[in-house]
């Protein structure tokens, strides 16, 4: 597994929710969801990935 940062978690989730996007103004909501993970804590982020990865990793296990 390659290193693990907050990035690497927002941008993983932030991709997988616009796969499912059907707007018409992708940049604002692409802009809108990157935001909104950033400022989500390391545990639901990684609450979030696991979900979507099939994962259970731990804040323990991100890097600095």
């Amino acid at each position: 597994m390659s290193n693990l940062t907050r990035d690497v978690l927002i941008k993983t989730i932030v991709a997988k929710e616009m796969q499912e996007q059907q707007c018409s103004d992708y940049t604002q909501k692409l802009k809108t969801t990157y935001h909104k993970w950033e400022h989500e804590s390391s545990n639901v982020l990684c609450q979030k990935y696991n979900q979507i990865q099939h994962t259970n990793i731990t804040v323990d296990l991100l890097e600095p």
